[in-house]
């Protein structure tokens, strides 16, 4: 993929095995506009890969840098309710085909791919609030009404909550509004 045309001279996009790193943050050191631009090119370059080469492997240190700007993805709060297995075994990739998704059409997509990731959803979020108060409170960053709500608020956000809809619990649930 070429660089983008539009974007400053000191910003430089590397083909996707570096997983997008740039020379210059464009997103945090430039203005609103250079950023937005930065932004919509790289949304722009995307595109789906209908055939993977068998047996070529990418990197590690790619595949960590790709992991590890999964953990940068905005969730409420913070609390990053996701988990994310990346599946690089030849045999666990084949039983893995089995049972993906839309049969034969994906099926030799997971075994032909260098890896598969798989994102799991953290069913009690809620566990992770006080951990992401502590980190908040000790960060010193946050103004003091977003710390006074944050738990309340998040418990809504992972559904456990007062307010409870009368669909859910059949017709009996409260709500404080």
């Amino acid at each position: 993929i070429p660089p983008p045309t539009s974007l400053p001279p000191s910003t430089t996009i590397m083909h996707p095995s570096s997983a997008f790193r740039r020379t210059q943050t464009a997103f945090t050191k430039a203005d609103p506009q250079t950023a937005l631009r930065a932004f919509r090119q790289i949304v722009k370059s995307r595109v789906s890969a209908r055939r993977f080469e068998p047996n070529v492997a990418v990197p590690d240190h790619v595949w960590r840098d790709v992991l590890r700007m999964t953990l940068r993805s905005p969730s409420g709060f913070n609390l990053q309710p996701t988990h994310l297995l990346l599946v690089r075994s030849p045999r666990l990739k084949s039983t893995l085909s089995r049972h993906v998704m839309l049969g034969f059409g994906n099926q030799y997509r997971t075994t032909d791919a260098s890896a598969v990731a798989i994102f799991c959803s953290d069913l009690e979020p809620s566990k992770r609030v006080d951990r992401v108060y502590d980190m908040e409170r000790k960060g010193g960053v946050r103004e003091d009404g977003y710390m006074a709500v944050l738990r309340v608020a998040a418990s809504f956000l992972t559904g456990e909550g007062s307010t409870h809809s009368p669909i859910m619990n059949g017709g009996s649930g409260s709500s404080t509004h």
